[in-house]
C-alpha cells in the first residue's frame, strides 16, 4: 500500500486483514445440500457469513454458510431459529459436510463461528 509523502512506516504494522469470530452452540433442525435450519439462543445477524461445523461419528465437518433469516419462536424465550445458505467456497467432496450430512442419519452436535 502507497503511503503519503511524509509518513513513516512502522514494520511490525501489517496491512493484512484478520477476521473475528464467535463460537455458538445452535441444535441443527435440518439440513440440505442447499441450506439448514438452526436453533439457537441467541440472535445470528441476517446477511452475516459464517462457518457451522458438524461433528458426525466423531469427525468434525466444516462449511461456509450465509444467514438468511433469523426469527423469534414465540413463547420459546431466548429461541431463534436461522436459516443459513451454504456458500460454495469449496468443492462438494466426500470430506465436506454438505456431503456428509446428505448420507448421515441420527442427531449431530452443531457449532457456528459468526
Amino acid at each position: 500500500m502507497k503511503r503519503p509523502h511524509g509518513v513513516l512506516e512502522d514494520p511490525r504494522v501489517s496491512d493484512q486483514l484478520g477476521v473475528m469470530m464467535r463460537e455458538r452452540h445452535v441444535r441443527l433442525l435440518n439440513c440440505s445440500v442447499s441450506g439448514c435450519l438452526l436453533e439457537t439462543n441467541c440472535r445470528l445477524p441476517v446477511g452475516a457469513i459464517a462457518s457451522i461445523r458438524v461433528t458426525i461419528d466423531g469427525r468434525e465437518l466444516t462449511d461456509d454458510v450465509q444467514i438468511m433469516r433469523c426469527q423469534p419462536i414465540a413463547g420459546a424465550g431466548d429461541t431463534y431459529h436461522v436459516g443459513a445458505q451454504f456458500l460454495w467456497t469449496q468443492p462438494l467432496v466426500r470430506q465436506s459436510l454438505r456431503s456428509a450430512l446428505r448420507d448421515a442419519r441420527g442427531e449431530f452436535a452443531a457449532t457456528i463461528d459468526i
